[in-house]
């Protein structure tokens, strides 16, 4: 097989796992990237891990601008939208990252609606389904919910990927094309972070391991490990069944101190700086002020989510990998990397 399939977002954590998954498999990749510095970095990463790059090249594209989508989409049966902004810190600007998520996205998708691209696959997040006011605890919720982008308690990264992903199935159901796109709903991304370059997944890893949280937020999120999300961007390709849907990719919800235990027993090395009691909500809230990126913890304190996504292990036929590897393999990875 060499089908060529257009990775948006090459260099970032989950891009890069996408790509070792489709090379592996004998796709054609062409990545994109928004500097070119970050190619050589990519390359060799791959390289590194066993994955033969012959099939492999780049194409430096920007999300915000039209020029060289149309160019970098011809010949290729599929595309695999991965790039979209995840700062760290929060915004006052609900809308700040929507530009480059929204648009971004409809600039891919319209790239291969007019290349004929075969099926789609985009990145999205279960931050898309979960956050409303009013919600029970615990709070369940799947494939069919929405987050409330009129909660001023919505946050812009939650903002972004929701507007982002309604843009991409309005799109595709205008053009009558609704089955050929899937999501990929994954939650917090965790596993072998494969070099230094930052993320925010890695981030939050590496502050818990620091000792950088004297007291964990009562905090909870289902665990993804990257592999998995990387594997169910490449089988939703050419699955029919993965067609029209959004799949809730990941494992067990884990709160922020389960984390923390689970990376205290496994790196004994660095038990002591790891929290081992939660903080007071009105604590982190009152953090929130002073550091943003406790604001977008702030409206689900205390909340315990569910899912269930046994729906989409059935329609990739896969079993999801358990939440304390995921947590594991990224707490080693960054030791490894001298990052912890």
């Amino acid at each position: 097989m060499s089908e060529k399939v257009l990775l948006t977002g090459i260099s970032g954590f989950v891009a890069k796992h996408v790509a070792i998954e489709l090379l592996n498999s004998g796709y054609e990749v062409l990545g994109t990237v928004r500097n070119s510095s970050s190619i050589d970095q990519t390359k060799k990463t791959l390289e590194e891990n066993n994955v033969s790059t012959e099939k492999l090249s780049f194409v430096k594209l920007d999300l915000l601008k039209d020029e060289g989508w149309n160019e970098a989409a011809e010949g290729c049966k599929y595309i695999i939208h991965v790039a979209s902004p995840f700062p760290l810190k929060v915004s006052n600007d609900r809308e700040s990252l929507t530009p480059a998520a929204k648009d971004g996205t409809l600039r891919v998708l319209n790239a291969g609606i007019n290349a004929e691209v075969e099926h789609f696959v985009k990145t999205s997040s279960i931050v898309c389904m979960f956050r409303k006011p009013n919600r029970s605890n615990p709070y369940t919720f799947g494939e069919n919910d929405w987050t409330d982008l009129e909660w001023d308690k919505t946050t812009d990264y939650f903002v972004s990927k929701t507007r982002a992903e309604k843009a991409a199935w309005d799109l595709m159901k205008s053009k009558g094309l609704k089955n050929s796109l899937t999501c990929i709903n994954p939650g917090f991304v965790l596993g072998d972070f494969l070099n230094e370059k930052t993320s925010t997944s890695m981030e939050y890893a590496k502050q818990l391991l620091q000792g950088k949280y004297p007291a964990a937020p009562k905090f909870s999120v289902m665990i993804s490990h990257v592999k998995d999300v990387a594997k169910a961007h490449v089988l939703s390709l050419s699955n029919k069944k993965a067609g029209g849907r959004r799949l809730i990719v990941g494992s067990e919800v884990r709160s922020i101190l389960e984390l923390s235990k689970i990376m205290a027993k496994n790196i004994p090395s660095h038990a002591k700086k790891l929290p081992k009691r939660e903080l007071p909500n009105f604590m982190v809230k009152l953090i929130s002020y002073i550091d943003t990126s406790a604001k977008t913890m702030v409206p689900d304190l205390g909340l315990k989510m569910q899912t269930d996504q046994t729906y989409a292990e059935d329609i990739l036929q896969i079993k999801f990998t358990a939440s304390e590897i995921a947590v594991v393999d990224a707490a080693k990875s960054l030791i490894r990397l001298n990052l912890a």
